[in-house]
């Protein structure tokens, strides 16, 4: 398995965006996603983490949907 970065993860989001504005907008997804941002707490995420563990992926795409779709 392979390590996730929140930069790659937000790019896939946001592909025309530069991985910092890519960034930006999905810890404002974040934050206006309370489900997300409780189960991401309950994951241990926290502010200014680079990596995601699996589970926190996880999180990402069920709350948020598939970035590749």
């Amino acid at each position: 398995m392979h390590t996730i970065y929140l930069t790659d993860l937000a790019l896939q989001y946001f592909p025309r965006s530069t991985a910092r504005s890519a960034v930006t907008q999905l810890r404002r997804w974040i934050v206006l996603n309370k489900d997300l941002q409780h189960r991401l707490s309950e994951l241990h995420f926290h502010k200014g983490q680079r990596a995601l563990t699996p589970l926190q992926h996880e999180a990402f795409i069920h709350f948020l949907g598939d970035p590749r779709e």
